[in-house]
């Protein structure tokens, strides 16, 4: 370990799947959820199963455990994953808080969250700036708005915001699934 990173060897890499294996997985797990919850649920919603599948996919394409290399995930992000460099400088790769069951999947949809946040408040500070003459907009009331608007709707549709929800997370738990139990395996055997 130096400077709180962990040093990724051959070895450590060739015991995980790549990102294509990890896609499979994605398509896979999301595909089973979904036929589980057509069949199990007693009254299955068609939007709750698309609003899984599409924060699931999201999740396990661009937002996986995987974030904190120079990744195909961190690649997908393309000009935007400069988003990311905080997390890639503070989370140690394969630890608890990137892959962690449900932890990481927990931690970066926060993370999403308050970079989406701080986005929208530098895009109101910039705007203020450009166009001093135009309405005078606070930034920080303009993103508290947002924020409250945002915790309203979670609030007023709530299946609708625990199946993005779980999705997302669910999706951070099949990568790091698959690193444990191919890491096991290969270790083994």
């Amino acid at each position: 370990m130096i400077s709180g990173r962990v040093i990724i060897t051959q070895e450590t890499t060739e015991t995980m799947p790549n990102a294509p294996t990890h896609d499979f997985i994605t398509l896979v797990s999301v595909a089973a959820a979904d036929v589980a919850y057509f069949h199990y649920a007693p009254q299955p919603q068609p939007v709750l199963a698309v609003l899984f599948t599409g924060a699931y996919v999201f999740a396990g394409y661009a937002c996986a455990g995987d974030l904190d290399l120079k990744s195909t995930e961190y690649n997908r992000w393309g000009p935007l994953k400069f988003l990311w460099l905080p997390y890639r400088w503070l989370v140690p790769h394969r630890s608890w808080v990137s892959h962690g069951l449900l932890l990481g999947g927990i931690i970066r949809a926060l993370y999403l969250g308050v970079l989406s946040a701080l986005v929208l408040l530098s895009g109101y500070w910039i705007y203020g700036r450009l166009f001093p003459l135009a309405t005078p907009v606070d930034p920080l009331d303009e993103t508290r708005n947002h924020l409250m608007n945002f915790f309203a709707f979670t609030k007023d549709h709530p299946r609708e915001s625990i199946a993005l929800f779980s999705g997302f997370v669910l999706a951070g738990t099949a990568h790091s699934t698959a690193d444990t139990i191919s890491t096991w395996f290969k270790r083994r055997f």
